[in-house]
C-alpha cells in the first residue's frame, strides 16, 4: 500500500582568551520508537527519538508533566539524536532538550501524545523474504524507493512498523501498520519526505521492520545471509535487500556516451554555453532533476527541438535540452520528475552529429534574469553514480 512517509546561536569564538560559545541544541523533530501506537503517541515506559542539531551536548530530556516538567537523562545520545525513555507521570505536550551547560532548546514544533495504557510486547516477528527497489533513488524521482516483504508472526495478525533509517541510524520516517495478516506479503513506498516534508539528503537508507514495541523483526537466514554479502568489500554488486541510495540528480542521457566541446568553445556568431554529450541518435534524455517544463520549441538555426526545466528546489535554476530528435511531448507548465523521459537524442537544428547540448542557468532561470553556468562538474558528477 503506497505512503508518503511523509533562537540558537553557532558556536563562535569570542574574546581575547579564546572562550568558545557552545552550540544551543535545537530540536527538529520527535518520533516514537517503541510504545508507540502511532508516530507521535506513546505509553509511558516507551522511548522517543529526538533528532535536531547539537544533540551531543543534551544532558536531559524534558517531557511535559501535570504540576512540573519531568527531566530524564538520555538513553542514547548522537550529534543528530537522542533517544530517551518517556517517565510515569509525563502528559502530552511539546518536549525540549537541556545542554550540560544548561541551554535549552525551543520546544518541539511537534506535540508528543502520551497514552494511559501499559507498554506492551508485540511477540516475535520473523521476516522471510525482503526487497527493495530501485536501489538507487532520485530525489523528487519517477521511482521511489519500495519495500517488498513477508511477515510472519506468533498470532494470526500482527501490529508492525516499517522505519527508513539514515547511514546515522536516525529514523527519518515511519509507518505504521496494523491489523497485518501473518504470513502476508507488505508493500511499503516512501516518498523521499523527512521531518517538516523536506526532501531527504543525499546518502544511503534502509528499511528497517519491527513490532509496535520497537523490537527488529528477525530475519530469515537467506536474508541474513544477504545483507552479510552486500556488506563485504569484495561483494560490490551484492544488494541489501533493506537498502538503497537517494542522490538529487540523474545523468540526463541513458545510454554509451562520449563528452564534446563545453562552455566556450567557438561556434558562428556566439560561444558555447554547455556541454555536449554525445551518444546514437534515439536514446533517451530524462530529467536530470524535477521541476516545471518552462519552454518548448524549435529553433531551425541554433537549438533545434529543444526544452527548458526549471529545476525544483535548486534555487531557481534551469536545465536546457537541445537537438531532440522530435519536440518533446511536455507542454508548457507541466511537472517533471527525477528521472522522467523528456525526448531523445537527435541532431535537429544547427548540429552535426547526434548529441545532447545540456545547459544549466542560475536562478531565476533561462533567459529569466539569470547566466549560464559551466555544467560540466555536474554532469561528470551525475554520470559516475547513475
Amino acid at each position: 500500500m503506497p505512503f508518503a512517509f511523509g533562537s540558537a546561536a553557532n558556536g563562535a569564538a569570542v574574546g581575547g582568551g579564546g572562550l568558545v560559545i557552545p552550540d544551543v541544541p535545537e530540536v527538529s523533530d520527535v518520533i516514537c520508537l517503541t510504545g508507540c501506537t502511532k508516530m507521535r503517541e506513546v505509553s509511558p515506559g516507551g522511548t522517543v527519538q529526538i533528532t535536531g542539531t547539537a544533540m551531543g551536548s543534551v544532558k536531559y530530556v524534558v517531557f511535559r508533566g501535570e504540576k512540573k516538567n519531568i527531566r530524564v537523562e538520555p538513553d542514547v545520545a548522537t550529534e543528530t539524536r537522542v533517544e530517551a525513555t518517556v517517565p510515569e507521570g509525563a502528559v502530552t505536550g511539546r518536549v525540549r532538550v537541556l545542554s550540560a551547560t544548561g541551554s535549552a532548546s525551543d520546544p518541539s514544533t511537534q506535540t508528543l501524545s502520551i497514552g494511559s495504557q501499559t507498554f506492551g510486547r508485540t511477540g516475535k516477528l520473523r521476516i522471510t523474504d525482503a526487497q527493495t527497489s530501485p536501489q538507487k533513488a532520485y530525489q523528487y524521482g519517477s521511482k521511489r524507493p519500495t519495500i517488498s516483504f513477508v511477515v510472519n508472526g506468533s498470532t494470526e495478525t500482527v501490529d508492525l512498523r516499517v522505519d527508513i533509517v539514515n547511514a546515522g541510524g536516525d529514523v527519518v520516517r515511519s509507518k505504521f501498520l496494523n491489523g497485518v495478516p501473518s504470513g502476508s506479503t507488505q508493500k511499503v513506498v516512501w516518498s523521499g519526505l523527512v521531518a517538516k516534508n523536506k526532501t531527504a539528503p543525499n546518502g544511503a537508507y534502509h528499511f528497517v521492520i519491527r513490532g509496535n514495541d520497537g523490537s527488529n523483526a528477525q530475519l530469515s537466514s537467506r536474508l541474513k545471509r544477504q545483507r552479510k554479502k552486500a556488506k563485504s568489500s569484495r561483494a560490490r554488486s551484492a544488494q541489501d535487500p533493506f537498502g538503497f541510495r537517494i542522490y538529487g540528480y540523474i545523468f540526463p542521457l541513458r545510454g554509451a556516451h562520449t563528452y564534446g566541446d563545453g562552455i566556450g568553445a567557438a561556434r558562428s556568431g556566439h560561444t558555447h554555453q554547455g556541454q555536449d554529450v554525445l551518444a546514437a541518435c534515439g536514446r533517451p534524455l530524462v530529467a536530470a532533476r524535477a521541476g516545471v517544463v518552462y519552454y518548448n520549441s524549435y529553433q531551425a538555426g541554433g537549438a533545434g527541438n529543444y526544452v527548458v526545466i526549471n529545476v525544483k528546489g535548486a534555487g531557481g535554476k534551469s536545465h536546457v535540452y537541445m537537438h531532440m530528435s522530435s519536440r518533446s511531448p511536455l507542454k508548457v507548465g507541466t511537472r517533471v520528475k527525477t528521472g522522467q523521459r523528456v525526448g531523445t537524442v537527435g541532431t535537429t537544428g544547427a548540429s552535426s552529429a547526434c548529441h545532447l547540448h545540456f545547459e544549466i542557468w542560475s536562478g531565476p532561470g533561462w533567459y529569466q534574469g539569470g547566466t549560464f553556468l559551466d555544467p560540466t562538474p555536474s554532469l561528470k558528477k551525475w554520470d559516475r553514480y547513475s
